[in-house]
Parts: C-alpha cells; sequence; structure tokens
C-alpha cells in the first residue's frame, strides 16, 4: 500500500528532521509507504490522509485497552494537575507497585521507562547479586535496544553457524565486538542443548533471560516444561532466571506468564501493556535480590521512573485488567485464530496459527510445528508480507513484519473481528 498525498508531505517533513523520517527503525516501510498517523481512537488509527485502519498492532503491543481509553486518560490528567516529575516518590508508584506485586505475585518493584532500561537494570542486578558477568539469551529472542541483548536477534541463516554451536551476530553496527564475549546463544526449546552450555559455563552466568514465548518471532510458544527446565538449572547452578515480560506482562494473563505457564521467575521485567501505551517499565523480583540494590549496593535509578502521568495512566490499566478486560481481549483473539485457520485450510495453504489470543503469530510453512527461530527462519514470509499489504489495501492492519504478533486489546469488537477475516480470506486469494 502506498501513502496518500497528505502522508507523503508530512514524510518528507520529517526527514528533512529525522533519519529516514522516524524515531524508530521498525518504523519505516520504505519512501512511498512510510505512514503518518493523524490519530487514533478505541481500536482503530487514521493516518494524514484520513484512511481508517482496525489497528492490530496498537504501538507493537502496549495498548492493551484501545487508544484513548478513557479511564486512562482521566488518571493521567488528574496526575498532570499535581505535577508530573519530583525527584520524589508520589502515591501513584505506591500503587502500581501494590497492583503488580498483587497481580504477579512479585516481592518489589523498580520502576523504569521503557522495556530496554527494564531489561538493563535486571541484567546488572544479577550481574551484581551473583558476581559474575555472562547473559544466555535464546537465538530470536529480542530483550531491547542495548548492546548487552543485541545479539542472534534476527540473524541471517546460514550466517548465524550451526544451531549446536551458533555464531554470535550482532543486532548491526555499533555493538562492540568485546561485549559478545560476554553472551552466550542457544536455540529456544532445546533443553539438551541449554544444559550443555549451562554445565560448561555456569561458573561465569550471571543470568538466563527469556521471553516467556518468543514475541519477536511470531508468538513461538515454549515447548511444555521448558521454562520449568530453565527455572530448575537456574537453580541448581545458582544463576538469575530473567523472564522478559516486556510483551506479555498483564496481556496474556492478569499475572503474565508466570501465571500463564505457572513459573516463577527471579526477576521479571514489564513494561507495553502495564500502561495502555504511556511511556512506563518496571523490573519486579524476589526480595532477597531486589532487597539488595541501594546505595553502597547495586546501582539504579532514572530521573523520569515513575513519573506521575505514566505511573497514573499504569495506575488505571492495571485496575482494568484486575477487573477483566483480558477476558475481552482473549475472545476476540480467539475467534480471529479461530477464522484464520479456517481460512487457511480451505485455500490449502500450509502455515500455522499459534501462540495466546491476546498475541498470536501466523507462519506459513509445512512444518508441522515451529519450535525454535530456525524454524521460522526457514518459513515463507514472502507470501505472509504479500498478504498483510493487501490487508493494509483492505484497512486491516497488523504489522508488515512477519516476525510480529498480531496484538489485540479490549477495544476491538466482534465487528471489526467480521471485517478483518473477510479482508484475510481476499487477500490470501489475491496473493495466492
Amino acid at each position: 500500500m502506498e501513502s496518500g498525498q497528505k502522508s507523503r508531505a508530512m514524510f518528507e517533513r520529517a526527514k528533512r528532521v529525522m533519519p529516514r523520517g522516524v524515531t524508530s527503525n521498525f518504523r519505516y516501510w520504505g519512501e512511498d509507504k512510510t505512514l503518518v498517523v493523524k490519530k487514533a481512537k478505541g481500536a482503530y488509527l487514521w493516518d494524514q490522509d484520513d484512511k481508517r485502519f482496525i489497528d492490530y498492532r496498537l504501538g507493537f503491543g502496549p495498548v492493551i485497552l484501545g487508544h484513548g481509553n478513557e479511564k486512562v486518560l482521566s488518571r493521567a490528567k488528574e496526575a498532570l494537575e499535581i505535577g508530573n516529575t519530583f525527584a520524589m516518590t508520589s502515591e501513584y508508584e505506591i500503587s502500581v507497585a501494590e497492583k503488580i506485586t498483587k497481580l504477579a505475585g512479585v516481592d518489589l518493584v523498580r520502576y523504569a521507562n521503557s522495556g530496554t532500561e527494564a531489561t538493563m537494570h535486571a541484567i546488572r542486578v544479577a550481574r551484581a547479586f551473583t558476581g559474575r558477568n555472562k547473559v544466555l539469551k535464546f537465538e530470536g529472542c529480542y530483550h531491547g535496544f542495548h548492546d548487552y541483548t543485541l545479539w542472534n536477534c534476527y540473524p541471517p541463516i546460514p550466517g548465524a553457524g550451526y544451531r549446536r554451536s551458533p555464531v554470535l551476530v550482532a543486532h548491526g553496527s555499533g555493538i562492540p565486538h568485546l561485549i559478545g564475549q560476554l553472551v552466550i546463544s542457544v536455540p529456544y526449546n532445546d533443553e539438551d542443548l541449554l544444559e550443555k552450555r549451562v554445565k560448561e559455563n555456569w561458573g561465569d552466568i550471571a543470568c538466563i533471560i527469556v521471553e516467556p514465548l518468543m514475541g519477536n518471532t511470531a508468538s513461538i510458544m515454549p515447548k511444555k516444561g521448558y521454562l520449568q527446565f530453565i527455572r530448575k538449572l537456574c537453580d541448581q547452578y545458582g544463576i538469575i532466571m530473567i523472564m522478559d515480560e516486556v510483551k506479555t506482562g498483564f496481556r496474556i494473563a492478569k499475572g503474565g506468564a508466570q501465571e500463564y505457564f505457572k513459573v516463577k521467575a527471579d526477576l521479571v521485567t514489564y513494561a507495553k501493556a502495564m500502561g495502555n501505551g504511556f511511556p512506563v517499565a518496571a523490573f519486579c523480583g524476589k526480595k532477597e535480590i531486589m532487597g539488595e540494590i541501594g546505595p553502597l549496593k547495586i546501582p539504579h535509578g532514572g530521573t523520569y521512573t515513575g513519573n506521575a502521568v505514566s505511573t497514573a495512566a499504569a495506575d488505571a490499566t492495571l485496575e482494568e485488567i484486575a477487573s477483566g478486560a483480558l477476558k475481552k481481549v482473549d475472545r476476540h483473539g480467539q475467534k480471529l485464530m479461530e477464522g484464520i485457520k479456517k481460512i487457511i485450510d480451505r485455500q490449502g495453504v500450509p502455515a500455522i496459527v499459534h501462540g495466546p489470543p491476546s498475541m498470536f503469530g501466523i507462519v506459513f510453512s509445512d512444518k508441522e510445528e515451529i519450535t525454535e527461530y530456525r524454524d521460522w527462519a526457514a518459513s515463507d514470509h514472502d507470501t505472509y508480507e504479500k498478504v498483510i499489504q493487501k490487508l493494509h489495501d483492505k484497512g486491516v492492519m497488523p504489522d508488515f513484519d512477519s516476525r510480529e504478533p498480531w496484538f489485540i486489546s479490549s477495544a476491538h469488537s466482534d465487528g471489526d473481528a467480521d471485517v478483518a477475516l473477510q479482508a484475510f480470506e481476499e487477500a490470501l486469494k489475491e496473493v495466492l
């Protein structure tokens, strides 16, 4: 889909003052395709040319209650009346931390401004607590834009080497290769390889950081018992288990992935759905670890962490989630998943629809199961992306990137699902 005249004019204006006309590389879709938003409300957004889209990107996942949710906006406006940044603790921070501990079953909470910051701080805490330096992560998992995790997020195949001994590939230029000496990468969902690497390196491994499901690789799910296996290894070798719930937290269940998969991590990171799109994040965990944060112990700080407006928005968002907002999210997602699977089957296309209903993925592949990044990398991305382009033409907007899930909000209606399914069937037929 090509951008309209007004979007293109606004984009040209943006290019004069921002690299590629965007402030995040993922927002650049090409010179004639990059859209500029005009407004958003509920389940919809409009570009500068007033074309309306049913939004299944939701800002890469945060907008769990829909754009411009009145309860969230009202609480944020209330906060603006008392100020925003004080270099002191506000009641909103306390209230949100109380809600997080209750919903997620964690002991203590510290705030950050983004998922990147949350994982960065969690890794530092793990290193300080264990006295070790290395981080073990999984191929295809993404943990934010800092140098310690931008390895093997999206490695080229076969450039990433043999899966039993992956080549460590930086996500791009500017990431010091020396830092790669502190990172170990293994394929997801392979217990034998994971245990082998841990046994070889456990004395140096501070933490295993894991997306409980691969939210940056089309929502590949963990095999039964896999997260529990990670928990067991961490206990056995004194390693901190960090569960990166930036995408799954307060989205796939009230208590996030810890509740959904029935496993407890040592440290957990949250962002995205926590504030319905406001810039707020947190890293949380067990008292014995988090309680060591403080002067002369483990460093953490941030000028804007816990600012009143963002924590007020999180306060209202978590209230809605605690009150059952996710039931509507899951119903809508389930309807889409079942409908898309039927359409795919009718067309005789080999494909898998998997993941939780609130953030499911679609992979065009003849494999019976997609269990790791390399399975996804071998799938038919070209067909998927062509289908998405057709969907955008028809006013339905999942992300172009075949790694990204379809994100669902409580503002989506049954009517939206009907429109999206009809558009998906038409788009798939046109592409085939």
